[in-house]
């Protein structure tokens, strides 16, 4: 039988930020060990470090600096500290959980013959970097059609491959939990503008006229004081009181299934990896119609999606909601299936390793 191909699993974070840093976590715990062996590397100790060894990965600690001009000594140092690790680990195959990483390992693995695979989470393109990333990719992973559509166009295009994000769908069970008395609208997500945070805040005297003891749960970590921000606007409002601001917690499962709605008015969103979450709890769901959301929330059957920026469509989506516990009964048994079907771990296991397999393939050739 042969050796499981060593796979060195490259963070984009140290801490657990976001849905990327939880999609590693999820494919280090579900990948064949009979055919991979993983070990990581991250920017710095913190959750991902503890996290990852708790799965039992061999992880290595290195700096990957900020791509600056001025970072380029540090970067150059970095560069040949990342080589000398492929080298020395054997690597057989590189995973990099974002833009920086697949910078430092394409060119730290150049002539080395070790294919790259770059997970790319965001819709956006870069000008500057998505040329030179496609050239040292292997193979790309688009997390949704919105974020590979991000690459149309390239000579490098058919190196895309889409492999939807995963939730352990077993882990994400409703479990019965009593509600609260007040109606919850929850919104997952760091606290930044990107994220819809201040559109809400803006739809909130509109839903408190008509549901009054409504609470709204932002749940999320504040890296730049957006929280601050948002506070004095809720004052400002008139609704300071009815705002909850609650940081990122690992099982966040319990705050989801208090609340009566989940809404993620995102100004851009590569997938919404937390609309998966809630809807596994049969949670309906409030999203903007932007990036890759529609591909996760169907409008009318599993949720309701509306504009951008627009805080009196995200509150008439809500009003309607929560006025209508039939309908949120609905469209959260409607998402549950949906995601069973679609989102699970088991399958975007195998959609990453179809394409392990492919990578591999073509640098044995």
């Amino acid at each position: 039988m042969a050796e499981p191909t060593p796979v060195l699993m490259l963070a984009n974070f140290a801490e657990r930020v976001g849905g990327g840093e939880e999609s590693l976590l999820l494919l280090a715990r579900g990948l064949d060990r009979r055919r991979f062996a993983p070990s990581a590397l991250v920017p710095a100790e913190g959750e991902m470090a503890t996290a990852l060894r708790a799965l039992g990965l061999p992880v290595t600690v290195q700096d990957l600096p900020a791509i600056r001009p001025w970072t380029l000594p540090a970067m150059l140092a970095s560069r040949s500290q990342l080589a000398a690790h492929i080298v020395g680990a054997r690597v057989g195959l590189i995973h990099a959980h974002g833009s920086r990483g697949a910078l430092y390992a394409g060119l730290a693995a150049r002539g080395l013959g070790i294919p790259l695979i770059w997970h790319a989470r965001i819709a956006e393109r870069d000008r500057w970097l998505d040329p030179l990333l496609l050239r040292l990719s292997t193979r790309v992973i688009a997390i949704s059609d919105a974020v590979a559509a991000r690459f149309a166009g390239s000579p490098q295009a058919a190196r895309v491959r889409v492999v939807a994000n995963g939730v352990d769908v077993e882990r994400w069970t409703p479990r019965g939990v009593a509600s609260t008395a007040s109606a919850r609208v929850l919104l997952p997500g760091r606290l930044m503008p990107a994220k819809g945070q201040e559109t809400l805040v803006r739809a909130a005297p509109a839903i408190l006229a008509r549901h009054p003891a409504t609470r709204f749960v932002l749940l999320g970590a504040d890296a730049v004081g957006e929280g601050a921000r948002l506070r004095a606007l809720a004052r400002e409002l008139g609704v300071g009181t009815a705002l909850e601001l609650t940081p990122w917690t690992d099982d966040p499962r319990l705050i989801f299934e208090a609340a009566d709605v989940v809404t993620l008015p995102s100004r851009s969103e590569g997938f919404g990896r937390v609309l998966v979450e809630a809807a596994c709890l049969e949670k309906p769901v409030v999203a903007s119609r932007v990036g890759g959301i529609p591909e996760v929330v169907v409008d009318g059957e599993t949720g309701i999606l509306v504009a951008p920026d627009d805080p009196t469509a995200l509150a008439d989506a809500l009003n309607r909601l929560l006025g209508d516990p039939g309908l949120r009964s609905k469209l959260g048994a409607a998402g549950r299936l949906r995601a069973t079907e679609r989102f699970s771990a088991a399958r975007h296991v195998e959609g990453v390793e179809r394409v392990y397999a492919e990578a591999l393939a073509e640098a044995g050739r």
